[in-house]
Order: C-alpha cells, then sequence, then structure tokens
C-alpha cells in the first residue's frame, strides 16, 4: 500500500483526481462506480463488447478506483518477485487499459524498460498514454487484439493482467499457448492471481519472472 514516502503514487494519484473530477461530481463517480461493479459481478457477458467504458461516470470510476489498484498489485508483484532487476528491455502490455499495471512494472524498474502497451478501447488508449507520461515511464499504447499482438522473446517481459479475465472460454487456451511459446523463446511473464481464478494464463521459464 502507498505511504508518505511515496510521492510518485500520492502525485499521480492526486493528478487522476484532477483530471477525473473536472465536470464530474463526486456522487456520479460513485453511481459510475457502482454500476462498473454490477457489471463485474452480475453481468459479465456483457463485458466483451466494452461496456465497462460505456459513459463518463464509469470511465472516471474505472480510472480514480481500479487503476490506482491495479497499479499498487502489479507493483507489489513485482518487487516480491525481484521482477524489476534486472529489467526487460520491452514490455508488453496485453490489453493495457488505462496503462496503470504496465507503468507499475517500470516504475518499479526505474524507467528502464519501455513499454507497447495493446488495447482495442480508444477512450482507454488515451488514458494509458496520459498515464504513461504522468508516472514518467517510456511507453506507447496502440489499437490492437491482445490475442493476435506478435510477443517477444528474450529479454522481453509480458504482461496478461485483467483483460484476461475478459477473454471468452475460446480466447483463453489460445492465448495460453501463445504464452508458453513466448516463454520457450525467453520471454518472462506475469499475472495478477485474479486472472487464474478463470484461466492459467501465467507461464514462464524457471530463470524468469512469473506470478503464482
Amino acid at each position: 500500500m502507498p505511504t508518505a514516502a511515496d510521492p510518485l503514487f500520492h502525485t499521480w494519484f492526486a493528478a487522476l483526481e484532477k483530471r477525473h473530477l473536472a465536470n464530474l461530481t463526486f456522487p456520479e463517480v460513485r453511481r459510475g462506480l457502482q454500476a462498473l461493479s454490477t457489471l463485474y459481478v452480475e453481468r459479465r457477458r456483457r463485458l466483451e463488447a466494452g461496456a465497462a467504458l460505456e459513459g463518463a461516470g464509469k470511465r472516471a470510476a474505472f480510472a480514480l478506483f481500479y487503476s490506482p489498484l491495479h497499479f499498487l498489485l502489479v507493483r507489489a508483484v513485482v518487487r516480491s518477485l525481484g521482477a524489476a532487476r534486472p529489467a526487460p528491455r520491452l514490455l508488453v502490455d496485453l490489453g493495457c487499459g488505462t496503462g496503470a499495471a504496465g507503468a507499475a512494472w517500470a516504475a518499479a524498474a526505474r524507467g528502464e524498460c519501455r513499454i507497447r502497451g495493446v488495447e482495442r478501447s480508444g477512450w482507454a488508449i488515451d488514458e494509458a498514454r496520459w498515464n504513461y507520461r504522468a508516472l514518467g515511464v517510456r511507453g506507447e499504447a496502440i489499437r490492437g487484439d491482445l490475442l493476435d499482438e506478435t510477443l517477444p522473446g528474450r529479454d522481453s517481459g509480458i504482461l496478461a493482467a485483467y483483460a484476461v479475465n475478459e477473454i471468452d472460454d475460446e480466447g483463453r487456451p489460445r492465448l495460453l499457448d501463445r504464452l508458453l511459446a513466448a516463454a520457450d523463446r525467453g520471454a518472462s511473464g506475469a499475472s495478477p492471481p485474479s486472472c487464474r481464478k478463470r484461466s492459467a494464463c501465467s507461464t514462464a521459464p524457471p530463470d524468469s519472472t512469473t506470478a503464482s
């Protein structure tokens, strides 16, 4: 969790609040968060169609609530695994969303790696680019399908985070096969535990980094 000695997180979060509360009230964002929670718990079939990011309230709620949580969790995972040293030269963030998870790994590596975030939502791509700048990491966010993205090999990292939960039953085994192939080529991989509750989606060779 962030502490008073965590200026990067606190400065970023303050900037997030300023950015997303400029045109919305706190009650509006709270309603957006409630709608998101209902969507994730009770209406998951709508996620594949991009329902999580429909409307300003849900977008602001995602940016202000889920993005910081994703940043903190992935940073903690990376630190506990020692995945920031040595830093991967290239970090591919599949289904990067707002970019917070990939930025967390890059920030833990002190900006020594470059992020390539792959995302289908235009709003999320813009948000990821803004977050990369705000957090002082090098990266690009591009439009694409995480199931079709070319995966790197040695000296690279692959982050398969929360978007994996939104892949259908046919797509998850396909992604896993591609991650295994990338691991055979020497790529390191990480995935938060929530992904593997629905499907095993993280693997890597014995000398590389994997969340377990």
